[in-house]
Formats: C-alpha cells, sequence, structure tokens
C-alpha cells in the first residue's frame, strides 16, 4: 500500500526546499543586477555630469559673450548719434549730450565713465560714477590722457569697429585703486567727414558679471587669465590674485590638468569625471571658465545610489517571498491528487506503484534541473539586454527626481510642473514595463524549425532594441517587394539580425556618424534568398575584416565578448546551411547572407 503518510512528509520538505530554492535565486537575481547596476553608475554619473555641466557652461559663456556683444553695440550706436557727431566736429549741442550721456550713464548701472577724448588726447565730457549703485555726475575737472595705452590703441582702431581693453582691477597713476574694481574699457574712434575727431570710450564695471557666471549650487566655479591667476576663485582671498596672492592653477589642480586647461587650442570639454573647461574670449584675450563638481553633490549621487540599491534589495526579497509561496500551491495541489489516487492504484499494481513513483520523482528532479539551467542561461542574456533597454528610462527617472528636488529647494515646484513630473515618470515606467513584455516574447524557447516571413524577424528585432536605436537617431530602411520567407528557426535567425545590427550601432557611436542609417534589402536571385545588411559606418578596417568572424575576436575591449559574429556565421552556415560574409562598399560595411528558398 502507498504510504500516505511519507508521501506527505516529503511533499512538505519538497515544498521547503522550494521555498529556499526561489529566495536563492531571487537573491542570485538581485544580486547580479545590483553589480550591473553599481558597474554602470559610475559610467552614468560621468555621462550625467558631462550632460548637465555642459549645458550649464554653454549658458554661463552665452551670458558672458552677450554681455560684451550689448556694450559693443551700445557704444556704437552712440558713436553713429547725429547730435553727438555734431557735437564733436563743432562743440555744438552741449546741454544736449550732457543729457544723452546721463541718460545712458543712468539706463546702464555697470557704466563707471563715459568720457569723450579728442584727438589730442584732452577729455572733453566726462560722467562717471564711484560704485554701480551711485548715481552718476559730470565731472568739471578735466585730464590729460593722451600718454594713455587705452587712448593709444583706441585711436588706431578703424572706423566703425570696437576696442576692448584687458579686464583688469582699476588702474589710477599706475596704483590699484582701492577698494578693488573690476573693470574693462570699450572704446571705439569719432570720424566726421573722414577726419579723426577723438575716441569715445566707456569704463564698465565687470564684477555682477563674474559673480553672475560663477554662481552655482552644483559646482564650485573659476575664471582665470591665459597666464593661470585667477580672476575668481571659490576663495574670495585668491580673486584677482595676479595683483594680490599670486595664487595660480597649479596651487589647486595638478600638473596634468593644469596644462591640459591651457592648451591653445582647447575647447570646451570634460578633463575628468568632475572637472570641466569652457574656454572664453574677448578678441584677442583668452579666459578659462573651470567648473568642479562640489563634494556635496558627489556624496549626493553616492547617498541616491545606495539608498536605491538598497531599496531594490528590499523589495525583491519581499517579491521572492510572495512569489515563492504563489509558485508553490500548484505543487501542493498536484501532491493532494497523486495521495488521494494512490489507494485506488494499489489493488492495481503495488509494485509497479511504487516503481513508478520513485522513478517519477527522480524524474521530476531531473526536468526540474534542465529547467532551472536551462532558465538560467536565458536570464543572463535577458539580464543583459534589460540592463542595456533600461539605462536611458532611469537615467530619465533620476534626472526628474533631482530635477524636482531642485525644483523644491528653490521654491518654485508648482503643481503643473509636479504633474508633468509626475507624468514623465509613469510614461518612464510604462515604457519598462513593456520592454519586460517583449523580452519574454523575444526569449521564448522555441527548438521547432518552420518557414516564416524575414520581416516578421525583423520587426520582432525593432520591438527589442528599436527604442535603442530611435534614441541615436538611427534611420533603418527595409526593403522587401515580394515579402519573402525562409524556412529554419525564427529566434536564431533573429538573433544573427539583432547581432548585425547592434555591431552598426556601436560602431555609429564610436565614430559619432553625424546622420547613422542602415538599409537592409530582401531580394530574391534564382533559388536563393539575399538578405544585405549596410551601413554608413565608414567600414571596417582592412587589417581586420578577416577575423572578425574567429571566435573570441573583438575591437570593442571590455565591452565586446568576440563571439557574437563567431555564432552568427555558425547558426547561418551550419544550421541553416546558409552563408555569411562581409565586405566594405561606399560609405560602411556590408553583411551578406545567402539561403535556401522555400
Amino acid at each position: 500500500m502507498i504510504e500516505v503518510k511519507k508521501l506527505s512528509k516529503e511533499h512538505k520538505k519538497f515544498g521547503i526546499k522550494l521555498f529556499f530554492s526561489y529566495i536563492t535565486f531571487a537573491l542570485l537575481l538581485v544580486s547580479s543586477i545590483t553589480i550591473i547596476h553599481i558597474y554602470l553608475s559610475d559610467d552614468l554619473a560621468l555621462h550625467k555630469f558631462e550632460r548637465e555641466v555642459t549645458l550649464q557652461s554653454s549658458e554661463k559663456k552665452k551670458e558672458f559673450d552677450s554681455f560684451f556683444k550689448k556694450r559693443r553695440d551700445g557704444i556704437l550706436a552712440i558713436a553713429r548719434n547725429e547730435y553727438f557727431l555734431q557735437y564733436t566736429n563743432e562743440g555744438t549741442y552741449n546741454y544736449y549730450i550732457d543729457l544723452l550721456f546721463l541718460t545712458i550713464m543712468e539706463a546702464n548701472k555697470e557704466y563707471m565713465q563715459m568720457r569723450f577724448i579728442d584727438k589730442n588726447g584732452f577729455e572733453k565730457l566726462r560722467f562717471e560714477r564711484e560704485k554701480n549703485s551711485q548715481e552718476p555726475y559730470k565731472r568739471l575737472k578735466l585730464q590729460d590722457k593722451s600718454n594713455r595705452y587705452y587712448f593709444q590703441n583706441a585711436k588706431l582702431t578703424k572706423n566703425g569697429e570696437v576696442w576692448f581693453s584687458p579686464i583688469d582691477l582699476n588702474i589710477e597713476h599706475e596704483k590699484i585703486e582701492k577698494p578693488n574694481k573690476s573693470v574693462v574699457r570699450v572704446a571705439t574712434p569719432i570720424y566726421t567727414n573722414n577726419n579723426f575727431q577723438g575716441i569715445l570710450i566707456i569704463n564698465i564695471f565687470t564684477k555682477d558679471l563674474f559673480e553672475s557666471i560663477t554662481k552655482s549650487t552644483i559646482y564650485d566655479i573659476y575664471i582665470t587669465d591665459n597666464a593661470g591667476y585667477y580672476m575668481r576663485h571659490k576663495n574670495k582671498a585668491y580673486n584677482w590674485s595676479l595683483y594680490n596672492s599670486k595664487h595660480r592653477l597649479d596651487h589647486d589642480f595638478e600638473d596634468e590638468i593644469v596644462y591640459e586647461i591651457q592648451k591653445d587650442n582647447l575647447n570646451a570639454r570634460v578633463l575628468t569625471n568632475n572637472i570641466f573647461v569652457q574656454p572664453l574670449s574677448l578678441e584677442n584675450q583668452r579666459f578659462n571658465m573651470i567648473l568642479v563638481e562640489t563634494d556635496k553633490s558627489i556624496k549626493e549621487i553616492a547617498d541616491n545610489n545606495n539608498k536605491m540599491i538598497i531599496a531594490i534589495l528590499i523589495f525583491s526579497f519581499f517579491m521572492a517571498i510572495i512569489f515563492s509561496i504563489i509558485f508553490s500551491n500548484p505543487l501542493k495541489r498536484m501532491y493532494a491528487i497523486v495521495v488521494s489516487q494512490a489507494e485506488k492504484l494499489h489493488d492495481l499494481a503495488i509494485n509497479l506503484d511504487k516503481k513508478v513513483r520513485i522513478e517519477t520523482l527522480k524524474n521530476a528532479k531531473k526536468d526540474r534541473l534542465l529547467q532551472n539551467q536551462s532558465k538560467l542561461a536565458e536570464l543572463g542574456d535577458m539580464i543583459g539586454n534589460i540592463a542595456h533597454q533600461w539605462r536611458h528610462p532611469l537615467t530619465r527617472l533620476s534626472l526628474t527626481l533631482q530635477n524636482l528636488k531642485a525644483f523644491q529647494a528653490k521654491g518654485k515646484l508648482g503643481d503643473k510642473l509636479l504633474n508633468e513630473s509626475l507624468d514623465n515618470s509613469l510614461h518612464q515606467i510604462e515604457f519598462m514595463s513593456n520592454t519586460i513584455d517583449n523580452f519574454k516574447d523575444f526569449y521564448k524557447k522555441d527548438t521547432n524549425k518552420k518557414d516564416f516571413l524575414i520581416i516578421e524577424a525583423i520587426e520582432s528585432i525593432l520591438k527589442i532594441i528599436g527604442p535603442t536605436l530611435e534614441h541615436n537617431n538611427i534611420e533603418i530602411i527595409i526593403t522587401d517587394e515580394n515579402n519573402l520567407s525562409i524556412f529554419g528557426n525564427k529566434n536564431e535567425f533573429s538573433q544573427v539580425l539583432m547581432n548585425l545590427i547592434v555591431n552598426a550601432k556601436d560602431a555609429f557611436e564610436d565614430k559619432n556618424i553625424a546622420s547613422p542609417k542602415i538599409e537592409i534589402n530582401i531580394q530574391k536571385i534564382e533559388k536563393r534568398i539575399k538578405i544585405e545588411i549596410i551601413d554608413n559606418a565608414g567600414g571596417i578596417e582592412k587589417n581586420i575584416i578577416l577575423n572578425i568572424f574567429d571566435p573570441y575576436f573583438t575591437t570593442k575591449d571590455s565591452k565586446g565578448t568576440g563571439i557574437g559574429l563567431y555564432l552568427s556565421k555558425a547558426i547561418i552556415e551550419d544550421k541553416m546551411k546558409g552563408k555569411l560574409s562581409v565586405e566594405n562598399k561606399d560609405n560602411g560595411a556590408v553583411f551578406t547572407i545567402y539561403l535556401e528558398s522555400t
């Protein structure tokens, strides 16, 4: 007779083992995701820093350039004034010109001085203020400026052009004025009837400009001259270090960084994972704006990553328990049915029943072991692809949350912005959920060979990597006029096409192709089907093109495994009895597949 109690006891032990197996598997899965997250977080942080600092530095450069463009336009507008020109030529309209200068000074609080100096270097008209918050006044005591560098340079400037002095502290009689005033002089020559009458010169305070472009809650911002002396430093004691402390770049940064910053042909770019340099220029003057991510900002990013990892671990642990209980119930019911039928089978074949029961248990364990091994292999591939697909939505979610935090800190978080941010976050989460469904269908085990349309295989691929291609602005052109089909394993064939498309995408990114495009041409030639995958990524180097199908040969350094193209060739030529080859044509590589027509 079947020992019902013993079977029930085995059932209970098996349920416990199954429960802990799910827990162990879930922990391994979460650990893998955590390791991937940690691995990718540094790369994401660098790209986040580069993206945000480029945007902010660009805005500050625009502010810098706009400031001096307005001053250029302003002085030229005065120089073209009909009454002012008549004043410089004939000395008339004195009252009107006084009123004009006073009005302009009132409208431009950053103007320190406005002067007209005649052709002999004598001041004829001078309005000034001590601070940008004070009212301007006309100075009656005028001076000879014929020997000053700014007069000599300005009078040599072409008619209709503007001369800018170096940006420095205001120096009078070879002494730096106290308290310090950072100024720039803007001048243009005045001509009437092609005769030089003198120069119009405006001294402009630059303190507010420098305070504005160095203000940031995320970065410490420095501005240096071409010699490496600080004009602005996060420590105010080092401002204008050429005149005061002699503090230089090499006191704060390593020699390699200083060398990169002071390169003559330097463009705006990231120097390290938290240092960015943005060149500024004014006429022939060169300055460097250096943005360094603050320790507080770096710590916040690290803290956020740690919190996310802990949240994932806790959530996954509890979900593993729930799913373990849910998945164990069907097995409990199955065992209950077996136990209920045991008595009925006893009279027929007690010995056979024992053997069948024992063999059934053994085979069930073997089947489950094989199934788990197969699932683990597929999950490895799926995890890598999901991590790739989720990288951008997770980045957008992170940026959305950080923006909400930033706007809340500034008191600018309104209902509209909050709702828009929540809608955007929900959209990203829905995208991630749909991605899981697509991956589940794509990686479903299928060993059957059958006739299938080539276009259907391509469409299943685009469900997986289509968003990535769209994000990288990669155009896909498919030509299949006859809607051709082939015989084989659809999933294996899809993996081949995916490898070729992903390799092309990586080539576009590595070579920074402006208008990336992939063409897939499908046509029937006699009894064979020809499939071409064409890109415009510049082609494959001649010295390696013969080796790209070799196992473990890769051009992607640590990013590649070197088995993708090897397996693709094996699937096409060994399993599908076709031919896979590659050659360079025009602006890129052409992978050609020949298969027998159905």
